[in-house]
């Protein structure tokens, strides 16, 4: 029985961080396209030449398909939140039908997983007519250069599904077990989501979809869309650290938790991460953009943003345990 309960416990917690990861991934990869779609694409079309904008037209249709794979990957995780919190949830003594019922609709838990449900759906409606629109596009080299620079309604709605989402994901987070001030912890726990996904997700998205080919690529289509988004990530990464930092703060009582318990180490590791992406960042940032319509630029750019998002694939991993972590 013992052994039994164990094996569960250890099930559940492989499970949970799966889930928690497949969430994190798909909502940092769907904000980055969003992002891209909204306010890279249109201003690294008005910095291209004419001629030049059919090649981002292209790079907008790859986007299309990578945020709808993202948008399958939330819906999954969706439906796993459900299995997980059942399995921690199961009275072995009565109907499952009954432990169901009282999960989904006689607890805040239930509640905040089913307005995920409507926002999921309406993320990946809006998605999957972005990504047809996109292809088309593609196909018309006359319409591609003309609607790259523009903001088609599927991705806006998009948009606001993300921040639907990225809210009803603070309503599930430490953030809603917080002593005092919640409702501020709530609103930094969506915007950290957030800002994560419009620097990090953004950036993923430039060195795959946005840039697609040899590693070099296309170093102008890269330039402008790196100097497009130098802005962005700025502000997004400034707001990252803040929020970050705040909400660490309501998460643990002293300062010696960060290295005297399981939660802070994890903490501690999350935090160390996030400093070492700033600091490519920031190189970046003072080395690569100005140089990034040349070749060398485009590889130093490419080789230091791709450490940045392997970085952040710790980031994500880490922060998928300490989600479901028992806080000091």
């Amino acid at each position: 029985g013992l052994v039994q309960l164990r094996s569960g416990r250890r099930l559940t917690w492989l499970l949970t961080t799966l889930q928690q990861w497949l969430l994190f991934s798909g909502a940092l990869v769907v904000i980055g396209c969003v992002a891209w779609r909204i306010v890279v694409a249109p201003r690294a079309a008005a910095e291209l030449p004419e001629g030049r904008r059919a090649a981002l037209a292209g790079a907008a249709h790859g986007v299309g398909r990578l945020a709808l794979a993202a948008a399958g990957a939330i819906t999954v995780a969706w439906g796993l939140r459900l299995v997980v919190q059942l399995l921690a949830f199961r009275d072995p003594f009565a109907p499952l039908r009954d432990d169901l019922s009282l999960l989904l609709f006689e607890t805040f838990w239930g509640t905040v997983w089913m307005a995920q449900g409507g926002v999921v759906v309406l993320l990946a409606g809006s998605l999957a007519a972005a990504a047809r629109a996109e292809a088309s596009h593609a196909a018309d080299r006359h319409a591609a250069t003309s609607v790259v620079g523009a903001r088609p309604a599927p991705w806006l709605l998009a948009g606001a599904a993300a921040l639907g989402l990225v809210t009803t994901m603070a309503f599930s987070s430490h953030a809603l077990g917080v002593d005092s001030g919640r409702a501020l912890a709530l609103a930094a726990d969506a915007i950290h989501a957030l800002t994560a996904g419009c620097w990090i997700g953004t950036l993923a998205v430039i060195l795959t979809a946005g840039t697609p080919g040899a590693d070099v690529g296309d170093p102008e289509l890269l330039a402008a869309q790196i100097r497009r988004f130098s802005p962005l990530a700025l502000v997004s990464g400034t707001t990252l650290v803040a929020m970050g930092a705040y909400l660490s703060w309501t998460h643990v009582h002293a300062l010696s938790d960060l290295w005297a318990t399981t939660y802070g180490r994890l903490l501690s590791g999350k935090v160390a991460l996030a400093l070492a992406i700033l600091g490519l960042g920031f190189r970046n940032w003072r080395e690569g953009v100005p140089v990034a319509d040349t070749e060398a630029g485009a590889r130093l750019i490419r080789r230091r943003a791709r450490g940045e998002v392997f970085l952040a694939v710790g980031v994500v991993v880490v922060t998928a345990i300490l989600v479901h972590a028992p806080r000091p």
